[in-house]
């Protein structure tokens, strides 16, 4: 039987974090949910992470920060970014490279599950 992937979500909304968990949870995912930057920094060095979804915006560093660690760590590791705010879609196309996806809240959870599928194969 195939190992269930595992898919970080750093998501400071305690809500959305757990709608990210209830629904990839019952998709097959194994979900860790970390509502920092520190708590994510913690996973990615403990855990073997498949997927991050990524909030632009969280209480102790911003997103981009916790991208540009991640990426320090490794080139190939998925990240796909969220946010509510309008502006950083531009900022998307900066750093595009650097991700695999960006979605913009309120997240339909089909198109989530698909884009996750999509990339996780």
């Amino acid at each position: 039987m195939d190992e269930k992937k595992t898919v970080l979500v750093v998501e400071d909304e305690e809500l959305l974090a757990k709608v990210y968990e209830d629904t990839l949870g019952k998709s097959g995912y194994n979900v860790l949910v970390a509502k920092d930057g520190a708590t994510a920094f913690k996973y990615l060095d403990s855990e073997k992470i498949d997927l991050v979804i990524l909030d632009v915006k969280l209480p102790d560093t911003s997103g981009l920060k916790v991208l540009e660690e991640i990426r320090k760590k490794s080139k190939s590791l998925p990240v796909m970014m969220c946010t509510a705010y309008d502006g950083f879609k531009t900022d998307y196309e900066i750093w595009a490279s650097q991700v695999s996806d960006f979605a913009q809240k309120p997240i339909l959870l089909d198109k989530l599950r698909g884009k996750i599928k999509e990339i996780l194969g």
